[in-house]
């Protein structure tokens, strides 16, 4: 079996790194591929200002030349690479003020945003006032009672066919 998660979102030529795989697998053989499709997010109530911030993260992935919705294209990807899709889905996340991860949930997407700030300002994809406005906007909405997120990643797996060498 090869098993890639949340690498395909960061490299240059996903079906490259796929076919490698396909490769690497005896006929019938897994190949599991779970990645990221960044427009998969969603906030109740809304929460505008860190939606614009999440959409800059996300095009700093084409800017330095990655896929943000590689997700999305994973089932065309093993069958692109001369693999035999089986089956897809989306894991699906989702948390809520006053449930016990919530907190957690808020934590990683803060970090991830404001790991990528320096990239996201320096393409000129936020300005930075924008960007901390929002970031202190985020912590406004984490605290709200009624706060909810959604997050959903894509998984597909399909086998090397058995006529394949």
């Amino acid at each position: 079996m090869a098993f890639a998660r949340f690498l395909l979102e960061h490299v240059s030529n996903p079906l490259k790194v796929v076919r490698k795989m396909v490769r690497a697998v005896r006929p019938g053989g897994r190949v599991v591929l779970v990645d990221d499709d960044h427009d998969l997010i969603r906030f109740w109530p809304e929460a505008p200002t860190v939606l614009s911030i999440w959409k800059a993260y996300a095009r700093t992935y084409e800017k330095l030349g990655n896929d943000p919705y590689v997700g999305r294209r994973l089932v065309s990807l093993l069958h692109e690479a001369g693999a035999r899709p089986k089956r897809n889905t989306w894991v699906f996340f989702g948390s809520c003020a006053g449930a016990v991860d919530f907190d957690a949930f808020v934590a990683n997407l803060m970090n991830v945003l404001v790991g990528a700030k320096e990239t996201i300002t320096a393409h000129g994809l936020v300005d930075p006032n924008h960007f901390d406005e929002a970031i202190a906007a985020f912590r406004i909405w984490s605290r709200r009672p009624d706060a909810a997120l959604w997050y959903g990643i894509c998984w597909a797996e399909g086998d090397k066919k058995l006529n394949d060498g």
